[in-house]
């Protein structure tokens, strides 16, 4: 699939909006206006590339989506085991490199049912492609992990996915409270945490 080639002042849009959302505001709060004083760019220029607030959310969302299956992508050009891989998404998290992780609530609980009803009508077809695309790559990831001994056979790639994603779920949570860590490397200790979860529930 060929990824929509974004303006950087869409870019910039989009890490307005998450600036926003990563500063603990509620999407509800969020104008138009804050979104182009937080990207730097008029709101009038906003509209020449979006149609409204929902409209620049739910592109964000796409936008974000299709950085996080480039870079699946090009970690598979390497010949990295499961868990080196989840180290390095790990890692990509806490550099902020797809978003910043204190933004993730924007994504979900933020929103109230309607708001994500409607965002679920936008960009529907090339968000099912990315997420194809991701479903892929992620039967791939868990393939060459039961070949290698990395997981066991007889999970299922639905455990798999269940299991990694309350763990990364997990790590959002405590990430964006460092203070709750015991630790002088709060980031590390959690990611420790987040390895061991994943490493006691795949393995044979």
């Amino acid at each position: 699939m060929q990824n929509k080639t974004y303006s950087p002042k869409e870019i910039a849009a989009f890490r307005g909006l998450l600036q926003l959302a990563a500063g603990g505001r509620h999407f509800s709060n969020i104008k138009v206006q804050d979104i182009a004083t937080a990207a730097g760019i008029g709101k009038g220029t906003l509209y020449e590339y979006f149609s409204s607030k929902e409209d620049i959310l739910s592109c964000t969302m796409l936008y974000t989506l299709q950085q996080f299956a480039d870079w699946i992508e090009q970690q598979m050009t390497r010949e990295q085991s499961v868990y080196d891989m989840l180290d390095s998404l790990l890692d990509a998290l806490e550099q902020e490199i797809f978003l910043p992780v204190s933004a993730l609530p924007m994504f979900g609980s933020f929103l109230s049912h309607e708001q994500q009803v409607e965002l679920g009508m936008r960009n529907r077809e090339k968000a099912q492609e990315t997420f194809e695309r991701l479903h892929e790559y992620e039967r791939q990831i868990f393939a060459r992990g039961r070949q290698n001994g990395e997981i066991d056979p007889s999970l299922s790639d639905c455990f798999c996915e269940y299991t990694i994603l309350s763990a990364f779920g997990g790590f959002a949570s405590q990430f964006g409270k460092k203070a709750g860590c015991c630790s002088d490397n709060p980031s590390n200790v959690c990611k420790n945490m987040v390895r061991q979860l994943i490493f006691r529930a795949l393995c044979p």
